[in-house]
């Protein structure tokens, strides 16, 4: 039991995830929030010394004097760990831009173009279909999905000991961080108006909901520790924690990833449309599509109850879908990547009498772009297997057919194109009926 609180402590103190060496006292608030780097004191060094490299100012020696309890600036034994506030050091801004970004969205009160600049205090805000990552040197991305606001509070590299401190508020919606592994003073934080999550090397997602001003945090891959007022918890990978500030709620094992039916056939038609099949106590599922695997360049998404989800409007490309279960509490679950290939392909047909009368015409209006074939088809009502005509690599959008029996035909038109990618698509549009009467 010693052990185990000792990690909660470590973990939440941004210092190590879980293992530790030494035990100690559980941090506060504060210290949380701004503890303290350390500088090793060496032979030679003075306080005047050590603020000209690492301190904003000399200025700041007092608090440093009073923060170590220092008597004497001369007396200082070589060995000495020093710590120095993080709000009195010496920095440089890390960079920060734009790496992925679908409009309409906005940073900082402008638009938000491929490679702009996002810096310290920036607001990152997306409206419906609006997406934008971000993601520095440091090796880690920010994905900002649709509908969210998020401000950059932190984007830091401190001269001490080149550390790395990153603080991201997600003022509404969600974000989600892939983070690199961490060096041991870094921090990387993703926080709300009622927690802060922090991470050391992993993919988590972090939700607030205003509404019942709540904290959501989903790990995917890793562990991080959540803070909420003086209560916190660590959430390992596949689980989550609801938090509010009345504290943290214990990790819930987050719902596996809902069954999609058929994801990775062809998307041809006006639509892109997924079925889901929901997972048992679902509240609902998240559908998103994005043109990375990784889906920090996310295009499209939606939150539905029902198993059908349909997106009116996609260009033709390759992407990636995921679906995510969402639980009672608001905790979305765990999803399984499948890519697909969205190209409009189809016709519009139809069949009427021929201007002649003496026999009828079959027209049809190509959709989607690229050099394009046909091929009909015909056959008797009860004999599909047999069709009556079966044209293919037709290059006419129209055929007339005379001398047909009165009887029950049915008929329909695909459309083919060659692909390097994909070889040969065939696209059936589909089946109509035509009835010639005696």
């Amino acid at each position: 039991m010693k052990l185990f609180r000792h990690g909660i402590a470590v973990l939440l103190s941004f210092v190590m995830a879980l293992q530790v060496a030494h035990a100690s006292p559980p941090a506060s608030p504060s210290e949380k929030e701004d503890g303290p780097l350390v500088y090793v004191m060496r032979q030679g060094d003075t306080l005047l010394d050590i603020s000209h490299r690492f301190l904003i100012s000399p200025s700041a020696i007092p608090s440093v004097r009073k923060l170590n309890g220092i008597g004497n600036d001369r007396a200082i034994p070589v060995g000495t760990r020093l710590k120095l506030p993080r709000p009195l050091l010496r920095y440089t801004a890390e960079e920060l831009s734009v790496v992925a970004v679908s409009v309409p969205d906005r940073i900082a009160g402008r638009d938000a173009n491929l490679g702009a600049a996002v810096a310290e205090g920036a607001v990152i805000s997306t409206g419906p279909n609006g997406f934008v990552s971000v993601g520095g040197k440091f090796g880690g991305r920010f994905a900002i999905p649709s509908n969210s606001t998020a401000r950059v509070k932190s984007a830091r590299r401190y001269v001490l000991g080149n550390t790395l401190d990153l603080d991201i508020a997600i003022e509404k919606g969600r974000a989600t961080t892939q983070s690199p592994r961490l060096q041991r003073d870094d921090r990387l934080r993703l926080r709300t108006p009622v927690a802060v999550t922090a991470v050391r090397g992993t993919v988590f997602r972090v939700a607030y909901d205003d509404a019942g001003e709540r904290n959501l945090t989903e790990v995917v891959e890793g562990t991080v520790g959540v803070q909420a007022g003086a209560s916190s918890g660590i959430a390992t990978q596949g689980f989550g924690i609801a938090s509010s500030r009345g504290g943290v709620s214990p990790p819930e094992a987050l719902l596996p990833p809902p069954v999609l039916r058929e994801p990775g056939k062809l998307q041809s038609g006006a639509s892109v449309e997924f079925v889901v099949d929901p997972r048992p106590g679902e509240a609902g599922h998240r559908v998103q599509i994005a043109r990375d695997a990784g889906f920090l360049d996310i295009v499209l998404e939606q939150v539905s109850q029902t198993p059908q989800v349909t997106f009116p409007e996609l260009g033709d490309g390759r992407y990636f879908v995921r679906a995510q279960a969402i639980s009672k509490s608001g905790l979305e679950g765990l999803s399984e990547t499948v890519t697909f290939r969205r190209k409009r392909l189809g016709a519009k047909a139809e069949a009427g009498q021929s201007e002649g009368g003496e026999g009828y015409l079959f027209q049809w209006l190509s959709e989607g772009s690229g050099q394009t074939f046909y091929a009909f088809q015909m056959w008797r009502e009860g004999s599909a297997g047999a069709p009556l005509i079966d044209e293919t690599a037709l290059t006419a959008t129209r055929l007339e057919l005379t001398g047909l029996a009165p009887a029950t035909y049915f008929w329909r038109v695909a459309v083919l194109q060659a692909e390097p990618e994909d070889g040969l698509l065939k696209v059936w549009g589909p089946t109509q009926k035509l009835t010639i009467s005696p």
